[in-house]
Protein backbone atom coordinates (compact mmCIF):
# COMPACT_ATOMS: atom_id res chain seq x y z
CA UNK A 1 0.00 0.00 0.00
CA UNK A 2 2.86 2.38 0.90
CA UNK A 3 5.67 0.94 -1.35
CA UNK A 4 7.94 4.06 -0.51
CA UNK A 5 8.66 4.74 2.78
CA UNK A 6 7.47 2.98 5.78
CA UNK A 7 5.76 5.90 7.35
CA UNK A 8 2.99 8.36 6.28
CA UNK A 9 3.75 11.81 5.04
CA UNK A 10 4.57 14.09 8.09
CA UNK A 11 1.37 15.25 10.20
CA UNK A 12 0.50 16.21 13.35
CA UNK A 13 0.97 12.98 16.19
CA UNK A 14 -3.21 13.45 16.60
CA UNK A 15 -5.23 11.57 13.21
CA UNK A 16 -7.98 13.28 12.29
CA UNK A 17 -9.97 9.87 12.46
CA UNK A 18 -9.21 9.09 15.89
CA UNK A 19 -12.53 10.93 17.20
CA UNK A 20 -14.26 8.57 14.95
CA UNK A 21 -12.12 5.28 16.24
CA UNK A 22 -15.59 3.66 17.11
CA UNK A 23 -16.77 4.18 13.79
CA UNK A 24 -14.12 3.09 11.98
CA UNK A 25 -13.98 -0.05 14.24
CA UNK A 26 -17.18 -0.54 13.13
CA UNK A 27 -16.08 0.00 9.42
CA UNK A 28 -13.32 -2.69 10.23
CA UNK A 29 -15.72 -5.05 11.79
CA UNK A 30 -18.10 -5.09 8.29
CA UNK A 31 -14.74 -4.80 5.98
CA UNK A 32 -13.44 -8.05 7.53
CA UNK A 33 -16.76 -9.51 7.71
CA UNK A 34 -17.11 -9.29 4.23
CA UNK A 35 -13.48 -10.22 3.36
CA UNK A 36 -13.71 -13.68 5.07
CA UNK A 37 -17.30 -14.63 3.36
CA UNK A 38 -18.15 -18.48 2.30
CA UNK A 39 -18.09 -17.40 -1.17
CA UNK A 40 -14.75 -19.10 -3.12
CA UNK A 41 -14.24 -15.54 -4.43
CA UNK A 42 -11.24 -13.23 -3.84
CA UNK A 43 -11.44 -10.99 -1.00
CA UNK A 44 -12.25 -7.57 -2.22
CA UNK A 45 -9.60 -4.86 -2.72
CA UNK A 46 -11.54 -2.02 -0.98
CA UNK A 47 -12.02 -4.68 2.22
CA UNK A 48 -8.33 -5.30 2.69
CA UNK A 49 -7.11 -1.67 2.03
CA UNK A 50 -9.93 -0.88 4.69
CA UNK A 51 -8.08 -2.69 7.16
CA UNK A 52 -4.87 -1.68 5.98
CA UNK A 53 -5.74 1.69 6.33
CA UNK A 54 -6.80 1.28 10.03
CA UNK A 55 -3.27 0.13 10.74
CA UNK A 56 -2.14 4.38 9.68
CA UNK A 57 -4.67 5.50 11.14
CA UNK A 58 -4.06 4.22 14.52
CA UNK A 59 -1.07 2.83 14.86
CA UNK A 60 -2.37 -0.87 16.08
CA UNK A 61 -3.76 -3.86 14.04
CA UNK A 62 -4.72 -5.74 17.49
CA UNK A 63 -8.35 -4.90 16.36
CA UNK A 64 -8.25 -6.84 13.20
CA UNK A 65 -6.52 -9.89 15.17
CA UNK A 66 -9.51 -9.67 17.40
CA UNK A 67 -12.32 -9.46 14.67
CA UNK A 68 -10.73 -12.35 13.25
CA UNK A 69 -10.76 -14.05 16.37
CA UNK A 70 -14.30 -13.45 16.44
CA UNK A 71 -14.88 -15.02 12.73
CA UNK A 72 -16.01 -18.40 12.49
CA UNK A 73 -12.82 -19.28 10.49
CA UNK A 74 -12.33 -23.11 11.68
CA UNK A 75 -15.92 -23.68 10.42
CA UNK A 76 -15.15 -23.18 6.74
CA UNK A 77 -11.73 -23.55 4.64
CA UNK A 78 -12.75 -20.80 1.91
CA UNK A 79 -12.98 -18.26 4.78
CA UNK A 80 -9.91 -19.64 6.63
CA UNK A 81 -8.20 -19.47 3.40
CA UNK A 82 -9.32 -15.53 2.59
CA UNK A 83 -8.87 -14.18 5.82
CA UNK A 84 -4.85 -15.74 5.44
CA UNK A 85 -4.68 -13.18 2.22
CA UNK A 86 -6.03 -10.52 3.93
CA UNK A 87 -4.08 -11.08 7.46
CA UNK A 88 -0.86 -11.58 4.72
CA UNK A 89 -1.45 -8.25 2.85
CA UNK A 90 -2.23 -6.30 6.46
CA UNK A 91 1.71 -7.76 7.82
CA UNK A 92 3.58 -6.62 4.49
CA UNK A 93 1.80 -3.71 3.32
CA UNK A 94 0.34 -1.84 7.25
CA UNK A 95 1.57 -0.14 10.00
CA UNK A 96 5.15 -1.11 11.06
CA UNK A 97 3.61 -1.83 14.38
CA UNK A 98 1.82 -4.63 12.43
CA UNK A 99 5.06 -6.90 12.34
CA UNK A 100 5.54 -6.64 15.97
CA UNK A 101 2.03 -7.01 16.71
CA UNK A 102 1.33 -10.34 14.55
CA UNK A 103 4.70 -12.40 16.40
CA UNK A 104 2.24 -12.02 19.08
CA UNK A 105 -0.49 -13.85 17.20
CA UNK A 106 1.63 -16.53 16.05
CA UNK A 107 -0.65 -19.45 18.45
CA UNK A 108 -3.73 -17.99 16.50
CA UNK A 109 -2.41 -19.00 13.45
CA UNK A 110 -1.29 -21.98 14.17
CA UNK A 111 -4.45 -22.95 15.46
CA UNK A 112 -5.90 -22.17 11.77
CA UNK A 113 -3.39 -24.56 10.52
CA UNK A 114 -4.30 -27.17 12.59
CA UNK A 115 -8.22 -27.28 11.59
CA UNK A 116 -11.23 -27.73 13.16
CA UNK A 117 -11.03 -29.16 16.64
CA UNK A 118 -7.20 -30.06 15.97
CA UNK A 119 -8.05 -32.00 13.14
CA UNK A 120 -8.18 -31.33 9.60
CA UNK A 121 -10.58 -29.08 8.03
CA UNK A 122 -13.53 -30.66 5.99
CA UNK A 123 -14.76 -29.87 2.53
CA UNK A 124 -14.68 -30.71 -0.68
CA UNK A 125 -12.88 -27.73 -2.21
CA UNK A 126 -9.47 -29.22 -0.75
CA UNK A 127 -8.61 -26.02 0.99
CA UNK A 128 -6.88 -27.98 3.87
CA UNK A 129 -3.53 -28.60 2.45
CA UNK A 130 -3.16 -24.78 1.14
CA UNK A 131 -4.35 -23.18 4.50
CA UNK A 132 -1.39 -25.43 6.77
CA UNK A 133 1.24 -24.73 3.78
CA UNK A 134 0.12 -20.63 3.35
CA UNK A 135 0.31 -20.95 7.73
CA UNK A 136 3.64 -22.39 7.63
CA UNK A 137 4.75 -19.83 5.26
CA UNK A 138 3.58 -16.69 7.33
CA UNK A 139 5.02 -18.14 10.50
CA UNK A 140 8.40 -18.33 8.40
CA UNK A 141 7.87 -15.07 7.65
CA UNK A 142 7.17 -13.90 11.13
CA UNK A 143 10.16 -15.69 12.35
CA UNK A 144 12.59 -14.00 9.95
CA UNK A 145 10.99 -10.95 11.42
CA UNK A 146 11.83 -12.03 14.84
CA UNK A 147 15.34 -12.71 14.08
CA UNK A 148 15.70 -9.52 11.79
CA UNK A 149 13.43 -6.80 13.27
CA UNK A 150 15.26 -3.92 11.16
CA UNK A 151 13.09 -5.06 8.63
CA UNK A 152 9.70 -4.07 7.64
CA UNK A 153 7.25 -5.86 6.09
CA UNK A 154 8.24 -5.23 2.31
CA UNK A 155 11.57 -5.75 2.67
CA UNK A 156 12.54 -2.23 1.57
CA UNK A 157 16.53 -2.05 0.66
CA UNK A 158 16.77 1.42 1.54
CA UNK A 159 15.24 1.36 5.44
CA UNK A 160 17.40 -1.01 5.75
CA UNK A 161 20.25 0.39 4.70
CA UNK A 162 19.27 3.60 7.01
CA UNK A 163 19.23 0.92 10.07
CA UNK A 164 22.00 -1.54 9.70
CA UNK A 165 24.20 -0.86 6.72
CA UNK A 166 26.06 -3.51 4.65
CA UNK A 167 29.53 -3.04 6.52
CA UNK A 168 29.41 -6.09 8.13
CA UNK A 169 29.93 -9.55 6.07
CA UNK A 170 29.05 -11.86 8.17
CA UNK A 171 25.90 -10.58 9.40
CA UNK A 172 25.16 -9.40 5.80
CA UNK A 173 25.77 -13.16 4.87
CA UNK A 174 23.26 -14.47 7.75
CA UNK A 175 20.52 -12.18 6.62
CA UNK A 176 21.15 -12.99 2.69
CA UNK A 177 21.07 -16.80 3.51
CA UNK A 178 18.31 -16.77 5.87
CA UNK A 179 16.26 -14.31 3.36
CA UNK A 180 16.88 -17.05 0.29
CA UNK A 181 15.26 -19.71 2.64
CA UNK A 182 12.14 -17.63 3.40
CA UNK A 183 12.46 -17.38 -0.68
CA UNK A 184 12.73 -21.02 -1.08
CA UNK A 185 9.91 -21.71 1.76
CA UNK A 186 7.98 -19.14 -0.65
CA UNK A 187 8.48 -21.24 -4.14
CA UNK A 188 7.51 -24.30 -2.83
CA UNK A 189 3.80 -22.71 -1.29
CA UNK A 190 2.92 -21.06 -5.11
CA UNK A 191 3.49 -24.79 -6.53
CA UNK A 192 1.98 -26.30 -3.98
CA UNK A 193 -1.16 -23.75 -5.53
CA UNK A 194 -0.45 -24.19 -9.05
CA UNK A 195 -0.90 -27.85 -8.48
CA UNK A 196 -3.83 -27.59 -6.35
CA UNK A 197 -6.05 -25.37 -9.41
CA UNK A 198 -8.95 -27.30 -9.81
CA UNK A 199 -10.31 -28.08 -13.42
CA UNK A 200 -13.36 -26.38 -14.44
CA UNK A 201 -13.51 -24.03 -11.55
CA UNK A 202 -12.21 -20.11 -12.02
CA UNK A 203 -10.13 -20.85 -9.05
CA UNK A 204 -9.81 -16.71 -8.36
CA UNK A 205 -9.16 -17.42 -4.45
CA UNK A 206 -6.26 -19.84 -5.25
CA UNK A 207 -5.33 -17.13 -7.75
CA UNK A 208 -5.59 -14.16 -5.14
CA UNK A 209 -3.07 -15.66 -2.34
CA UNK A 210 -0.60 -15.31 -5.71
CA UNK A 211 -1.22 -11.71 -5.45
CA UNK A 212 0.89 -11.34 -2.08
CA UNK A 213 3.40 -14.36 -3.06
CA UNK A 214 4.64 -11.92 -6.25
CA UNK A 215 4.91 -8.94 -4.55
CA UNK A 216 6.81 -10.30 -1.66
CA UNK A 217 8.78 -12.32 -3.58
CA UNK A 218 10.19 -9.66 -5.88
CA UNK A 219 10.60 -7.33 -3.41
CA UNK A 220 12.79 -10.52 -1.14
CA UNK A 221 14.50 -10.54 -5.07
CA UNK A 222 14.81 -6.97 -5.34
CA UNK A 223 16.53 -6.70 -1.58
CA UNK A 224 19.02 -9.59 -2.33
CA UNK A 225 20.21 -8.55 -5.33
CA UNK A 226 20.92 -4.92 -4.28
CA UNK A 227 22.36 -6.23 -1.05
CA UNK A 228 24.57 -8.97 -2.89
CA UNK A 229 26.07 -6.11 -5.13
CA UNK A 230 26.77 -4.06 -2.41
CA UNK A 231 28.39 -7.22 -0.29
CA UNK A 232 30.53 -7.81 -3.66
CA UNK A 233 32.25 -3.82 -3.69
CA UNK A 234 32.70 -3.96 0.27
CA UNK A 235 33.73 -7.65 0.90
CA UNK A 236 37.96 -8.66 0.44
CA UNK A 237 37.70 -11.55 -1.54
CA UNK A 238 33.99 -12.03 -1.95
CA UNK A 239 34.36 -14.25 -5.21
CA UNK A 240 35.67 -17.21 -3.30
CA UNK A 241 33.56 -15.95 0.08
CA UNK A 242 30.13 -15.29 -1.29
CA UNK A 243 30.35 -18.20 -3.86
CA UNK A 244 27.45 -20.20 -2.15
CA UNK A 245 25.36 -16.69 -1.66
CA UNK A 246 25.79 -16.67 -5.83
CA UNK A 247 24.81 -20.41 -6.69
CA UNK A 248 21.47 -19.72 -4.55
CA UNK A 249 20.66 -16.27 -5.86
CA UNK A 250 21.00 -17.51 -9.71
CA UNK A 251 18.66 -20.60 -8.76
CA UNK A 252 16.32 -18.13 -7.41
CA UNK A 253 16.17 -15.89 -10.06
CA UNK A 254 15.59 -18.91 -12.68
CA UNK A 255 12.62 -20.70 -10.11
CA UNK A 256 11.30 -16.67 -9.74
CA UNK A 257 11.55 -16.24 -13.68
CA UNK A 258 9.50 -19.49 -14.15
CA UNK A 259 6.75 -18.08 -11.20
CA UNK A 260 6.21 -14.72 -12.90
CA UNK A 261 6.06 -16.60 -16.55
CA UNK A 262 3.50 -18.68 -15.49
CA UNK A 263 1.45 -15.78 -13.35
CA UNK A 264 1.63 -13.87 -16.45
CA UNK A 265 -0.36 -16.56 -18.37
CA UNK A 266 -3.08 -15.98 -15.94
CA UNK A 267 -5.33 -13.53 -16.96
CA UNK A 268 -6.96 -12.64 -13.62
CA UNK A 269 -4.05 -11.97 -11.65
CA UNK A 270 -2.45 -9.46 -14.73
CA UNK A 271 -5.89 -7.57 -13.96
CA UNK A 272 -4.83 -7.02 -10.37
CA UNK A 273 -1.34 -6.50 -10.51
CA UNK A 274 1.59 -6.09 -12.62
CA UNK A 275 4.02 -9.05 -13.12
CA UNK A 276 7.58 -8.40 -13.28
CA UNK A 277 9.46 -9.78 -16.07
CA UNK A 278 12.98 -11.25 -15.40
CA UNK A 279 15.58 -10.90 -17.44
CA UNK A 280 16.92 -14.47 -19.07
CA UNK A 281 20.37 -14.49 -16.87
CA UNK A 282 20.85 -13.36 -13.19
CA UNK A 283 21.91 -9.82 -12.80
CA UNK A 284 25.67 -9.34 -12.26
CA UNK A 285 26.37 -9.20 -8.81
CA UNK A 286 30.20 -7.98 -9.03
CA UNK A 287 28.84 -4.54 -10.18
CA UNK A 288 31.16 -3.99 -12.91
CA UNK A 289 29.08 -3.37 -15.53
CA UNK A 290 27.73 -5.94 -18.67
CA UNK A 291 30.11 -8.91 -19.78
CA UNK A 292 31.60 -6.32 -22.70
CA UNK A 293 33.44 -4.38 -20.40
CA UNK A 294 36.89 -6.65 -19.62
CA UNK A 295 36.67 -6.91 -23.69
CA UNK A 296 36.57 -3.42 -23.41
CA UNK A 297 39.47 -3.04 -21.60
CA UNK A 298 41.86 -5.26 -23.48
CA UNK A 299 40.58 -3.43 -27.08
CA UNK A 300 42.34 0.03 -25.01
CA UNK A 301 45.78 -2.33 -24.33
CA UNK A 302 45.76 -2.77 -27.84
CA UNK A 303 44.94 0.19 -28.88
CA UNK A 304 47.87 1.33 -26.98
CA UNK A 305 49.70 -0.80 -28.35
CA UNK A 306 48.88 0.08 -32.03
CA UNK A 307 48.78 3.79 -31.46
CA UNK A 308 52.65 4.08 -32.42
CA UNK A 309 51.23 3.47 -36.14
CA UNK A 310 51.04 6.88 -37.06
CA UNK A 311 53.96 8.30 -35.71
CA UNK A 312 56.45 5.79 -37.53
CA UNK A 313 55.67 7.68 -40.69
CA UNK A 314 55.98 11.04 -39.55
CA UNK A 315 55.77 13.75 -42.23
CA UNK A 316 59.02 15.08 -43.31
CA UNK A 317 58.96 18.82 -44.27
CA UNK A 318 60.58 18.81 -47.96
CA UNK A 319 59.38 20.65 -50.77
CA UNK A 320 60.24 18.89 -53.20
CA UNK A 321 57.60 16.30 -52.33
CA UNK A 322 54.54 15.75 -55.15
CA UNK A 323 51.33 16.63 -53.99
CA UNK A 324 49.77 13.81 -55.18
CA UNK A 325 52.65 11.60 -53.32
CA UNK A 326 51.44 12.75 -50.18
CA UNK A 327 47.93 11.94 -50.88
CA UNK A 328 48.69 8.14 -51.78
CA UNK A 329 50.49 7.92 -48.52
CA UNK A 330 47.97 9.48 -46.65
CA UNK A 331 45.38 7.31 -48.04
CA UNK A 332 47.28 4.43 -47.80
CA UNK A 333 48.08 5.26 -43.85
CA UNK A 334 44.45 5.89 -43.65
CA UNK A 335 43.73 2.24 -45.29
CA UNK A 336 46.28 0.40 -43.28
CA UNK A 337 44.56 1.93 -40.13
CA UNK A 338 41.22 1.20 -41.34
CA UNK A 339 42.26 -2.46 -41.72
CA UNK A 340 43.89 -2.27 -38.13
CA UNK A 341 41.17 -1.19 -36.60
CA UNK A 342 38.92 -3.64 -38.44
CA UNK A 343 41.19 -6.19 -37.14
CA UNK A 344 40.84 -5.23 -33.81
CA UNK A 345 37.38 -4.94 -34.00
CA UNK A 346 36.73 -8.39 -35.60
CA UNK A 347 38.76 -10.05 -32.67
CA UNK A 348 36.90 -8.02 -29.86
CA UNK A 349 33.62 -9.67 -31.57
CA UNK A 350 35.34 -12.86 -31.86
CA UNK A 351 36.13 -12.49 -27.91
CA UNK A 352 33.06 -10.87 -27.05
CA UNK A 353 31.09 -13.55 -29.13
CA UNK A 354 33.73 -16.35 -27.19
CA UNK A 355 32.96 -14.92 -23.94
CA UNK A 356 29.03 -14.96 -24.67
CA UNK A 357 28.98 -18.78 -25.51
CA UNK A 358 31.31 -19.30 -22.27
CA UNK A 359 28.78 -17.58 -20.08
CA UNK A 360 25.40 -19.27 -22.22
CA UNK A 361 27.53 -22.69 -21.84
CA UNK A 362 27.79 -21.67 -18.01
CA UNK A 363 23.83 -20.43 -17.88
CA UNK A 364 22.73 -23.75 -19.78
CA UNK A 365 24.96 -25.53 -17.18
CA UNK A 366 23.67 -23.86 -14.29
CA UNK A 367 19.84 -24.22 -15.59
CA UNK A 368 20.48 -27.88 -16.31
CA UNK A 369 22.03 -28.41 -12.71
CA UNK A 370 18.88 -26.72 -11.62
CA UNK A 371 16.26 -28.62 -13.06
CA UNK A 372 18.39 -31.52 -12.08
CA UNK A 373 17.92 -30.06 -8.42
CA UNK A 374 14.28 -28.89 -9.11
CA UNK A 375 13.75 -32.65 -10.08
CA UNK A 376 15.21 -34.21 -7.24
CA UNK A 377 13.77 -31.75 -5.22
CA UNK A 378 10.14 -32.72 -6.64
CA UNK A 379 10.98 -36.21 -6.57
CA UNK A 380 11.70 -35.47 -2.59
CA UNK A 381 8.88 -33.54 -1.86
CA UNK A 382 6.67 -35.96 -3.41
CA UNK A 383 8.57 -38.89 -1.35
CA UNK A 384 8.23 -36.54 2.10
CA UNK A 385 4.10 -35.91 1.11
CA UNK A 386 3.86 -39.59 0.77
CA UNK A 387 5.80 -40.06 4.12
CA UNK A 388 3.86 -37.74 5.11
CA UNK A 389 0.23 -38.66 4.19
CA UNK A 390 1.20 -42.30 5.27
CA UNK A 391 2.34 -41.03 8.77
CA UNK A 392 -0.79 -38.81 8.93
CA UNK A 393 -2.62 -42.06 8.10
CA UNK A 394 -0.99 -44.22 10.81
CA UNK A 395 -1.52 -41.43 12.99
CA UNK A 396 -5.63 -40.80 12.07
CA UNK A 397 -6.08 -44.76 13.08
CA UNK A 398 -3.82 -44.48 16.34
CA UNK A 399 -6.10 -41.35 16.70
CA UNK A 400 -8.89 -43.25 15.80
CA UNK A 401 -7.75 -46.52 18.58
CA UNK A 402 -7.05 -43.73 21.22
CA UNK A 403 -10.36 -41.64 20.11
CA UNK A 404 -11.93 -45.01 20.27
CA UNK A 405 -10.36 -46.67 23.83
CA UNK A 406 -11.35 -43.60 25.58
CA UNK A 407 -14.83 -43.46 24.25
CA UNK A 408 -15.27 -47.12 25.49
CA UNK A 409 -13.37 -45.91 29.08
CA UNK A 410 -16.04 -43.01 29.02
CA UNK A 411 -18.84 -45.98 28.06
CA UNK A 412 -17.50 -47.73 30.79
CA UNK A 413 -17.56 -44.76 33.33
CA UNK A 414 -21.61 -44.03 32.24
CA UNK A 415 -22.37 -47.44 32.82
CA UNK A 416 -21.31 -47.48 36.51
CA UNK A 417 -22.05 -44.13 36.87
CA UNK A 418 -25.75 -45.18 35.96
CA UNK A 419 -25.98 -48.29 37.89
CA UNK A 420 -24.91 -46.44 40.92
CA UNK A 421 -27.90 -43.77 39.84
CA UNK A 422 -30.61 -46.64 39.74
CA UNK A 423 -29.33 -47.46 42.79
CA UNK A 424 -29.75 -44.11 44.46
CA UNK A 425 -33.48 -44.28 42.14
CA UNK A 426 -34.62 -47.64 43.71
CA UNK A 427 -33.65 -46.35 47.59
CA UNK A 428 -35.79 -43.08 46.42
CA UNK A 429 -38.58 -44.93 45.48
CA UNK A 430 -38.54 -46.89 48.56
CA UNK A 431 -38.53 -43.89 50.68
CA UNK A 432 -41.25 -42.60 48.39
CA UNK A 433 -43.32 -45.49 49.02
CA UNK A 434 -42.67 -45.40 52.94
CA UNK A 435 -44.03 -41.80 52.88
CA UNK A 436 -47.04 -42.90 50.60
CA UNK A 437 -47.92 -45.50 53.47
CA UNK A 438 -47.59 -43.43 56.08
CA UNK A 439 -49.63 -40.92 54.13
CA UNK A 440 -52.22 -43.16 53.97
CA UNK A 441 -52.50 -43.82 57.02
CA UNK A 442 -52.84 -40.24 58.47
CA UNK A 443 -55.52 -39.76 55.59
CA UNK A 444 -57.66 -41.88 57.08
CA UNK A 445 -57.07 -40.67 60.81
CA UNK A 446 -57.81 -37.39 59.42
CA UNK A 447 -60.62 -38.83 57.21
CA UNK A 448 -62.22 -40.41 60.68
CA UNK A 449 -62.21 -36.98 62.72
CA UNK A 450 -63.71 -35.23 60.01
CA UNK A 451 -66.57 -37.48 60.59
CA UNK A 452 -66.78 -36.85 64.11
CA UNK A 453 -66.32 -33.39 63.26
CA UNK A 454 -69.27 -33.44 60.62
CA UNK A 455 -71.57 -34.79 63.18
CA UNK A 456 -71.02 -32.08 65.71
CA UNK A 457 -71.41 -29.53 62.85
CA UNK A 458 -74.35 -31.24 62.33
CA UNK A 459 -75.88 -30.94 65.93
CA UNK A 460 -74.99 -27.28 66.21
CA UNK A 461 -77.02 -26.63 62.62
CA UNK A 462 -79.92 -28.41 64.44
CA UNK A 463 -79.24 -26.36 67.19
CA UNK A 464 -79.05 -22.99 65.34
CA UNK A 465 -82.36 -23.90 63.47
CA UNK A 466 -84.40 -24.22 66.53
CA UNK A 467 -83.33 -21.28 67.97
CA UNK A 468 -83.77 -19.49 64.27
CA UNK A 469 -87.41 -20.87 64.51
CA UNK A 470 -88.12 -19.01 67.85
CA UNK A 471 -86.54 -15.72 66.86
CA UNK A 472 -88.67 -16.00 63.86
CA UNK A 473 -91.82 -16.45 65.78
CA UNK A 474 -90.55 -13.86 68.08
CA UNK A 475 -89.72 -11.34 65.61
CA UNK A 476 -93.09 -11.84 63.88
CA UNK A 477 -95.04 -10.97 66.93
CA UNK A 478 -93.12 -8.02 67.52
CA UNK A 479 -93.05 -6.88 64.33
CA UNK A 480 -97.19 -7.03 64.70
CA UNK A 481 -96.77 -4.80 67.76
CA UNK A 482 -94.79 -2.38 66.21
CA UNK A 483 -97.53 -1.92 63.55
CA UNK A 484 -100.41 -1.22 66.09
CA UNK A 485 -98.35 0.98 67.45
CA UNK A 486 -97.32 2.57 64.02
CA UNK A 487 -101.69 3.24 63.51
CA UNK A 488 -101.65 4.61 66.92
CA UNK A 489 -98.82 7.05 66.45
CA UNK A 490 -100.28 8.05 62.89
CA UNK A 491 -103.67 8.93 64.71
CA UNK A 492 -102.48 10.56 67.60
CA UNK A 493 -100.06 12.92 64.78
CA UNK A 494 -103.29 13.89 62.88
CA UNK A 495 -104.80 15.16 65.99
CA UNK A 496 -102.01 16.94 66.73
CA UNK A 497 -102.53 18.62 63.58
CA UNK A 498 -105.82 18.97 63.57
CA UNK A 499 -105.25 21.15 67.11
CA UNK A 500 -102.78 22.87 65.47
CA UNK A 501 -104.34 24.55 62.40
CA UNK A 502 -107.24 25.71 65.12
CA UNK A 503 -104.48 27.59 67.14
CA UNK A 504 -103.13 29.36 64.02
CA UNK A 505 -107.09 30.55 63.04
CA UNK A 506 -107.10 31.82 66.68
CA UNK A 507 -103.62 33.72 66.86
CA UNK A 508 -104.56 34.81 63.31
CA UNK A 509 -107.73 36.39 64.81
CA UNK A 510 -106.48 37.84 67.26
CA UNK A 511 -104.14 39.43 65.29
CA UNK A 512 -107.04 40.68 63.13
CA UNK A 513 -108.72 41.80 66.38
CA UNK A 514 -105.62 43.64 67.47
CA UNK A 515 -105.21 45.27 63.99
CA UNK A 516 -108.75 46.54 64.21
CA UNK A 517 -108.25 47.66 67.42
CA UNK A 518 -105.64 50.20 66.25
CA UNK A 519 -107.82 51.40 63.28
CA UNK A 520 -110.84 52.05 65.42
CA UNK A 521 -108.20 54.17 67.71
CA UNK A 522 -106.54 56.19 64.75
CA UNK A 523 -109.86 56.64 63.64
CA UNK A 524 -111.36 58.25 67.29
CA UNK A 525 -108.45 60.33 67.12
CA UNK A 526 -109.00 61.96 64.18
CA UNK A 527 -112.88 62.60 64.95
CA UNK A 528 -111.76 64.38 68.28
CA UNK A 529 -109.50 66.43 65.95
CA UNK A 530 -112.19 67.37 63.56
CA UNK A 531 -114.12 68.22 66.07
CA UNK A 532 -111.13 70.22 68.03
CA UNK A 533 -110.50 72.25 64.22
CA UNK A 534 -114.73 72.68 64.31
CA UNK A 535 -114.96 74.54 67.51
Amino acid sequence: FFHQTNERPHMSHFSLRVGDRGKAEQELMTSIRKATSIEETAPKRKHVRNMIVFTWDYKTSIPIWDNMKAQPLRADEVQCYKALIALHKVIREGHTVSVQEALTQTAFLEELGRGVGGGPYSGWRNYSVLIRAYVNFLLAKLEYHRLHPEFNGMFDYEEYVSLRGTNDPNEGYETIADLMSLEDRLDEFQKLVFRNFQAGSNNECRIASLVPLVEESYGIYKFATRMLIAMHQRVDGAKEALEPLRKRFNGMHYALRKFYHDCSNLRYLTSLISVPRLDQYPPNLFGDGPPSLPNRSQGEIDRSVSSPAPVETPRQPSPTIDLEAERRAAEELRRKQEEEERQRQILIQQQIEQQRLEQQRMYEEQQRKYEEQQKLQKQREQEQLAQLQREQLQRQVQGKMQELEQQLLLMRGQHERDQMTIEQYNKRVAALEEQIRQLRMLQLQQDASKDELIRQQQAQIEQWKQKYEALAKLYSELRQKYLDLANKFNQVNIKANSAAEVMAKMDQLQANMKRKNLELADMMRERDKALADLQ
